[in-house]
């Protein structure tokens, strides 16, 4: 009985659904270099992100998601505020003058995304700015210097240009980081667990036909 009940522990950690790893596939233009006004230009480089591009960028995902978005710096003279369209939105306002938090990321929180588009469920927003989601000019993701259009990422970076006019394309007054995880586990995986339970359930019956009956007569 001590045998099955460590095969089931043992196989149940082993089939346990893991999270399997879903990608954003993100497409661009073109790629422009990082402007030297952007407040946290060597952090971004220090993560191999020295290009960016905004207009036109498009990112989708390859299957239905969880996405855990973290709040990396913010340089701005607006209250500026990151929110989803999902369900619980997830909104978060900064509004100091200048944070870094690229050392110790702040979490935001984590939500459900469906396969597909990205465009107008990652927004930004400001008071006496502009609004802005991915593919708008408002809107800029930050890009490896090799990479090339329509590769899917696990994490990527995006960041928010908040002025309506005279922009200056910095895209530091707001800078996310988003990991990117599937909301399903794997086909693999499922099968792992169901023939780890089959397994047990066989083990078990065996055990039971070899269990005996002790009668003692006085």
């Amino acid at each position: 009985m001590k045998k099955s009940l460590t095969a089931l522990a043992l196989l149940s950690a082993l089939a346990a659904p893991a999270a399997a790893q879903a990608a954003a596939i993100v497409s661009f233009d073109s790629k422009t270099t990082i402007s030297d006004g952007n407040n946290f230009k060597t952090q971004l480089a220090g993560l191999g992100l020295t290009k960016y591009d905004s207009t036109g960028v498009s990112i989708v995902l390859d299957a239905n998601s969880i996405i855990t978005f973290y709040l990396m710096g913010s340089e701005s003279s607006f209250n500026d505020t990151f929110s989803t369209v999902s369900s619980p939105v997830l909104a978060s306002t900064e509004s100091s003058n200048f944070q870094n938090n690229f050392g110790a990321p702040i979490l935001l929180g984590s939500r459900s995304f469906s396969a597909g588009s990205l465009a107008g469920l990652l927004n930004f927003s400001a008071v006496g700015g502009k609004s802005a989601t991915v593919g708008q000019s408002g809107f800029g993701i930050f890009l490896a210097g090799n990479q090339t259009s329509g590769t899917g990422v696990s994490t990527f970076y995006f960041g928010y240009d908040d002025e309506k006019t005279d922009p200056d394309k910095d895209y530091d007054d707001m800078i996310i980081r988003a990991d990117v995880t599937s909301a399903v586990p794997e086909p693999a995986t499922w099968a792992l667990m169901l023939a780890g339970f089959g397994f047990v359930g066989g083990a078990m019956r065996a055990n039971r036909r070899k269990a005996t009956v002790s009668v003692s007569y006085a």
